[in-house]
Order: C-alpha cells, then structure tokens, then sequence
C-alpha cells in the first residue's frame, strides 16, 4: 500500500487531504481558461481528477458525520402522541419531543421548554413558553400545541390519573398557558415534565391528508428528527439543525436496531456491529469488564418490579393472606440473583428519598407465612393466576419461576399467564387476574405519582374512570396521598409519604420485589464521561464519538 494512504490518526488524515486538495487545485490551476482548448484526452484526464476530487471531498465529509448505532431491547415505534409513560414503549420519542421540564446532570427538574411561571393563587399557576423553539415541520412552539397535546394525553385510560388533579390547561396567548388543579397540587411541575409538546398544525393537517395511511411522520422539538422508520427492522435519525439547545455532542445520525434477545445483543456489541446496547444482564458485567475495548455504564433510571394483589378476591381481601404472601417471598434473595446492580424492595420509595421509611425491612418468613394462612382459614392452600407482561427482559422473566417455587411452600399454587401488551393492558384494566406482576421505568422511584396510578381512590378519576379497576382500595392510603399531594413543604410532605409507605407495608398492598439499575454497555469510540447518568437513558445529543 503506498504509504500516502498509510496516515490513519485524525491530524495526519487532515494533513494529508490538504496536500491532496492542494497540489490537484494547483494542477486545475495550471490548466486555467486554455483548458476548454484542450485536446478530448485532456479534458477527459481533467475531467477524471476533478471527478476523484469530488468524490475524496465527500468521503471525508462523510468521515466526519458521527452515526452511531444503538442496539436495543426496546420498543423502537415513534409515537405522536403516547398512551404510556413506560420507558420501554417511549424511549425513542425523548430524541423527537423535548419536554416542558428538563432533568439536569444531578437528576433535578429544570427549566426546559418553560422558561418561567407565576403562582397567581395555590390552585392557579401561569407559564410562559421559550420563544423561537421550532418544531421539525418549521412551526413555531405555541401555547396552543400544549394545550392541544395535554388533551389528547389526557384522554389515554392510562395516564389520566396521573393529570386528575390538573383541572384544565388553556393557552393565553402564543407563550404562555395557565393550569388550574383542583387543591393545592405539590407534583405539578413533575407532571408536567411528563407533558412532551407536539405540533397540533402539522398532526391536524396530516390526518385530514392521510386517508388512512400509517407512514408514521413526526414534528417534534427534539434533538433529533426521524428520518427513516422500517418497523422491527431500524429506525434511523438525523440531527436537528434547528434545535432550540446548544448541542455538546457530535452525534449527527442514530440507526435504532431493535435486538431482542439479549444473546444477540450482546454478539452485536463483542462483534461491534454496534455502539452502544441497553438492558445489559449482570452476568455479562465481568465479561464486559475484560474487554478493555468496552465500557459498562449505569444510569440513574431504575426498573422496578412488584405484585399487585386484587382484593377483589375473597383471600386477597383478608390482610393476613396478603401478609402471609409477603412472607413467603424472598425478595432479598431474588435481588441477590440478579447481581449487585439489584436490590431489594420493601416500599415505593428508593433508600435516599426524602420519603424513604427506614423501619421497614424485607420480612421473609416461611413459618410465619404458615401461621397467618392457617388463621385466616387457608391452611390447604388455593390458587391464584398472574398476568405477567411478554415484554418483561431477560432476567426479570427468570423471576417467575422462581416466585412459583416460593408460594408453593405455603400451598398457594401460582398459575402464570404471559400477555402481549394489549392484552396485558385490558386484563389490569378489568381486573382478570387474581396478580399482577408490575413493571415500572418511566416513574419508578416517583412515590406519589405510583401510588396514585395504582391505589388512589379519587373522585376527580370519576366518570372518566369510572370503570377502571382498584386491585386495592384503603380509605387511609387515599388520604395520605392526597394529603402529601397537597403539601408544598417538602420536609412535611416527606413525612406524610414515610407514613404512607408504613400504612401500606402494614397492610400488604401490595409485595414489593426489586429495585434494578439499568446497565448499559458501549465500545470505547464513544466518550462515556459524556453521558447523562442522571437522565432514564443516555442523552445523545451530549454525547462525544472519539474517531
């Protein structure tokens, strides 16, 4: 190989395409206007280096472009507008949409889309939007598209809990909105950080021009724009020249493969077929960590896993059996399995909450469990279904089995049934099974915002939701979440939650398993230390390719 093409660091590459442009402009030069008087054979030779000029020019242009290439376990469909806030079916939207609130670098709520607010009364709170934000199609960010896009969240079945003390949302003027709540509402600004505002022209638009069409076409403020959408196969994405932030990052295109089983991931990061892949097993850690061309990362997003017992069942009803059930599960064991990234659960919140009750510690007790069934009149035993989603990972589906080994002990025979997610989506809805196992990412370690969804018994849910099912119902528990709701002091209201978590702990509402940091794995072409660890998932558009 001649050694011209031998220069591979990044300031031989530049040196030596600047001799290369250098010394071929000068012979274009030498040409100068005599040249359109060439001989044929000339101007074709002339033709020929100017051919290969341009087209050295565009490799290295192409050099620069930073894609990176993501591998992941998630649901990859970019949705206009969500009807969860589960992580694993939203996650590639946080690159279209920018929400009203930012997380910064130490996981705090900040200024994001909202650039300020005015409390006019404890009930009454006005914001005012960032001038100039684009959406993708080329419209302006307007008070009217958050208005519009917090009505259509707020008639998703699954999220109109959490925005029922929110009593309306009105624009004003083109930047700034009003919302009034019911009572005083503590967790506003937290659920509203939830709100990702879209472009209501152009969604308007497209649906009258679609005629039932299914390309999907986004119109975002994000980072990024979709550029490409095969579904089960990629999604790809290009960097958004017109985003409203500073970019720190040298990202400019995201290919999105969507690999679910975690064997094939992890051969897809080994054979760097990819950058960068999630849900990354504990047990592959050590093996990551020999690798000195590969990094292990965690982030600040956690992944929880839980039971909900429907009292509507005549065991599930009496305390005792809900306790015994606690008992017979070794939840500190089950943690123990999944590595040290893992740790058991007790209550909602996670230890080093302000609402975190540190009296309550993992109960497992295999002769108590016994007694407390024997009391209530179920010494036999009896039999119980679980709903348990198709879309749990890896190693929390290696979970099951092993709580059906741990009932067993105490004759509770634990009959599984594996749902896709719509299917799961409608047996918690009514109510179908006897358990369910719950996962949560988006708002996991968010006690209020958890125990509203699953236990608060409201009447601002009614009639909206009138028909959706409590698997548990507690007049006290309704009452301290609305009180720690309504509680602005944040010392005080950490008090109301640390009661709350010892009521429910007391009560067995519910079994609480593990608490699970994400683990992610990248190869070293990229600069980790530019990672949000903070944010639920890496924020890209920080993010520093080194080649």
């Amino acid at each position: 190989m001649p050694k011209l093409f031998s220069v591979t660091k990044k300031a031989g590459f530049s040196r030596f395409f600047y001799r290369f442009f250098r010394c071929n402009v000068a012979v274009f030069c030498s040409y100068g206007v005599n040249s359109l008087l060439l001989p044929r054979k000339s101007k074709t030779q002339l033709g020929t280096w100017l051919v290969l000029l341009f087209m050295f020019g565009a490799s290295v242009a192409q050099a620069n472009a930073k894609e990176l290439v993501w591998g992941t376990a998630f649901h990859t469909e970019p949705q206009p507008i969500v009807d969860d806030l589960d992580t694993s079916r939203n996650f590639v939207n946080h690159l279209l949409f920018d929400p009203l609130f930012l997380s910064d670098q130490q996981g705090r709520i900040g200024l994001g889309l909202v650039t300020k607010w005015k409390i006019i009364s404890p009930t009454q709170v006005q914001f005012e939007l960032r001038d100039g934000v684009k959406f993708h199609s080329g419209n302006l960010l307007s008070a009217e598209d958050v208005e519009w896009t917090f009505q259509q969240i707020n008639q998703q079945a699954n999220l109109h809990t959490l925005f029922a003390p929110i009593k309306s949302l009105r624009a004003i003027n083109r930047l700034q909105f009003e919302v009034q709540t019911f009572r005083p509402f503590s967790q506003l600004i937290q659920r509203l950080s939830l709100v990702f505002p879209v472009d209501k022209q152009f969604y308007l638009a497209q649906q009258q021009a679609e005629n039932g069409s299914h390309v999907v076409q986004i119109s975002g403020t994000g980072a990024y724009k979709l550029s490409r959408y095969v579904p089960g196969i990629v999604t790809e994405f290009s960097v958004n020249p017109d985003y409203w932030r500073k970019r720190e990052g040298n990202v400019s295109s995201i290919k999105v493969v969507p690999i679910k089983q975690v064997e094939m991931r992890m051969a897809s990061l080994f054979s760097r077929d990819v950058d960068i892949i999630d849900h990354v097993p504990d047990s592959y850690v050590d093996l990551l960590n020999k690798d000195k061309q590969l990094s292990v990362i965690q982030t600040r997003g956690l992944k929880w896993l839980a039971i909900e017992l429907n009292q509507h069942h005549p065991a599930l009803a009496k305390r005792r059996v809900r306790q015994a059930i606690n008992l017979a599960i070794d939840n500190a064991r089950l943690a123990e399995g999944l590595g040290p990234y893992a740790m058991a659960s007790t209550q909602l919140s996670i230890p080093g909450q302000a609402g975190y009750n540190e009296e309550l510690l993992p109960r497992y007790n295999l002769l108590l469990a016994h007694q407390l069934l024997q009391q209530a009149g179920y010494a036999e035993g009896f039999s119980l279904s679980m709903a348990i989603p198709n879309s749990l990972f890896d190693e929390q589906s290696k979970v099951v089995s092993q709580l059906v080994s741990m009932l067993d002990r105490v004759n509770i025979r634990l009959v599984p049934s594996w749902l896709d997610e719509a299917d799961y989506q409608a047996n918690v809805s009514q109510c179908l099974s006897d358990l369910v196992l719950t996962r949560r990412q988006k708002d996991a370690g968010n006690v209020l915002s958890i125990a509203r969804a699953m236990y608060l018994n409201d009447e601002l849910d009614e009639p909206k939701q009138a028909t959706r099912c409590r698997v548990y119902q507690n007049e006290e528990v309704s009452e301290l979440i609305l009180a720690a709701e309504q509680e602005l002091d944040g010392e005080q209201r950490a008090v109301i939650i640390r009661e709350l978590e010892k009521v429910m702990y007391q009560q067995a509402a519910f079994v609480p398993l593990y608490w699970q940091r994400k683990i992610w794995a990248t190869n070293r072409r990229l600069d980790i230390n530019s990672l949000n660890r903070n944010s639920l998932f890496p924020l890209f558009e920080h993010l520093q390719i080194l080649d």
